[in-house]
């Protein structure tokens, strides 16, 4: 197979949003392009960090009398998600941090804007399924995380020439053996 540019991804998010999250038990995609199922709801805007999937396979040798390596071993999989959620002011990023139960948001009236009150407790984050969109040129790829949370939350700075972000680490869990589903749609449509 010989080298093409058309394999080569720049990962951009879709106008209608980068990342995607529903309840646990929503019909996942199953392709690059389909629409996402209703219960679905964008995150809102990512800092130009992009998102950042990680996958650490916790490996092992084991070596014969002498030295010699004879065999190899997986103890395990770790897959994460780093990102950093540019809307503080969005219910859903602080749910997502600090569990839907923990915000409460009262709409703006003619003498208040909206109001949000976020709870901050050692409870569990929120399981959810998540999803990320991206498109390169004519490309489009998805991947689909059916079970994952947010785990770590970076350091929320408030400073005159930057945004206070919410840098979070969000931990991939296995549905059935499954960590993520990726598709890809290259775009490279047959001449009619």
């Amino acid at each position: 197979m010989s080298s093409s540019v058309n394999n080569v991804v720049v990962g951009k998010p879709l106008v209608t949003g980068g990342i995607s999250v529903a309840p646990l038990g929503t019909t996942l995609p199953t392709d690059a392009t389909s629409p996402l199922d209703a219960a679905f709801t964008p995150v809102g805007y990512v800092t130009d960090n992009g998102v950042t999937k990680s996958e650490k396979r916790n490996t092992g040798t084991i070596a014969a009398w002498g030295g010699d390596t004879i065999a190899a071993t997986k103890k395990g999989m770790d897959v994460t998600i780093k990102l950093s959620m540019a809307e503080l002011l969005n219910k859903i990023v602080q749910g997502l941090i600090y569990g839907d139960s923990n915000v409460t948001v009262t709409p703006a009236t003619l003498t208040k804007g909206n109001l949000m009150k976020v709870t901050g407790t050692s409870a569990p984050t929120p399981k959810k399924v998540w999803v990320i969109d991206v498109f390169s040129d004519a490309a489009r790829v998805r991947v689909v995380f059916p079970m994952a949370k947010v785990m770590d939350v970076g350091d929320t700075t408030f400073k005159d020439d930057a945004i206070a972000a919410a840098d979070a680490t969000i931990q991939a869990f296995p549905v059935n053996g499954d960590y993520f589903y990726q598709y890809s749609d290259d775009g490279q449509l047959l001449p009619a």
